[in-house]
């Protein structure tokens, strides 16, 4: 007993010594972006890794993401400032503003605020929205939303969305919202059925029961049905908008281990990648870019088939420091290499919805 205490205590000094002498850059060259002004469309799937993505092929055949018309694909780096791996909330604030905070801390660096892509577009009399499978406090959505020390601030999370100018919040968490009714009808048009939306209110605050993989009603819309809906409100703008969508649970599956129900909720995700780039088509001008924040349970896959599939293949139940994958489509002037940083997707996006208005 004494020795194998021992040795576990080795081995926890020896790996908090790697972990607080690791070197990890600070700063990445941004993509240079050489085209006009379009409405951009960044989705999210929150833990989703390689991985993850070969697995649901393995159950559910070709995906949408990996098989459409793409302008370029490949991967992304997700350290955050401090730690390999990320946690959401830094990952959450590089894809939002293109700059690197530590671990726990939502659109800004030891109280130094972060500009998001949400805030540029809205100060480019922009339209700005934000969706999620879960509730809109999330760490994701958060990052596009708000700016706190801690993730887990949650009143000053929902102070800083209701402040925040953004047209359209989209989730689910009812049971939290409700009660907050009369705190957002102050700012926002609050629903809870999507028989009561009305694209023409100016700003809407919709939570909902859940969000479910498919068959969906009023009050359980799907995350496609969220995503399309979300656009035609935003390109009402005649300035065009940015607008983020997370599919939040292959994350909180993957933390559980269970496999197969995080590949559902990728392959709900998958659907709503296609709906949305199907939808931004349709209106044009419009950028769609896929990725995820960071890999969750250290997902091994190695060609098994849908049969040999196990919650076995997770390695962890946390994080874990691998890329993930990105995916572009629509028509983009950019140069992009095989491997990209998470602050380059911010930076980009910034670049393209600021295309010649400087």
């Amino acid at each position: 007993m004494k020795n194998s205490l021992l040795k576990k205590t080795g081995l926890f000094c020896l790996s908090f010594f790697l972990f607080t002498c690791t070197t990890l850059p600070k700063e990445v060259a941004p993509l240079v972006y050489n085209g006009g002004r379009q409405n951009v469309i960044l989705m999210i799937g929150d833990g989703m890794g390689l991985n993850h993505i070969k697995a649901a092929q393995a159950v559910y055949g070709d995906l949408f993401i990996t098989t459409a018309e793409k302008t370029a694909e490949g991967e992304v780096t997700t350290y955050s400032l401090n730690a390999l791996p990320t946690d959401s909330a830094a990952a959450a604030t590089a894809l939002a503003t293109g700059s690197k905070t530590r671990n726990g801390q939502i659109g800004q660096l030891n109280g130094e605020a972060f500009e998001s892509t949400t805030e540029r577009a809205l100060s480019l009399k922009m339209a700005a929205g934000v969706v999620a499978t879960e509730g809109v406090d999330g760490a994701t959505p958060a990052g596009f939303s708000a700016h706190t020390s801690n993730r887990d601030k949650i009143d000053e999370i929902f102070a800083d969305q209701l402040a925040s100018g953004i047209d359209l919040f989209f989730g689910s968490n009812i049971e939290y919202y409700a009660p907050l009714k009369e705190e957002i009808t102050k700012n926002y048009a609050f629903i809870d059925d999507m028989n009561d939306l009305n694209l023409s209110q100016p700003k809407i605050f919709a939570s909902f029961e859940e969000i479910p993989l498919n068959n969906g009603g009023s009050k359980k819309p799907t995350l496609a049905e969220l995503g399309v809906k979300a656009i035609e409100k935003l390109s009402a703008n005649p300035n065009g908008f940015f607008l983020m969508i997370e599919e939040s649970h292959i994350d909180k599956f993957s933390h559980d281990n269970e496999l197969l129900n995080a590949l559902e909720h990728l392959k709900a995700f998958d659907n709503a990648v296609k709906a949305v780039v199907e939808k931004a088509a349709e209106i044009g001008n419009t950028v769609v870019i896929v990725t995820a924040d960071h890999e969750t349970g250290g997902l091994e896959y190695n060609g098994e088939t849908k049969e040999q599939l196990s919650d076995k293949m997770y390695t962890r139940t946390r994080h874990s420091d691998a890329n993930v994958a990105y995916f572009v489509f629509g028509t983009v002037d950019c140069e992009f290499p095989e491997v990209i940083d998470n602050t380059q997707i911010g930076n980009l996006c910034k670049s393209i919805i600021s295309a010649g208005t400087q």
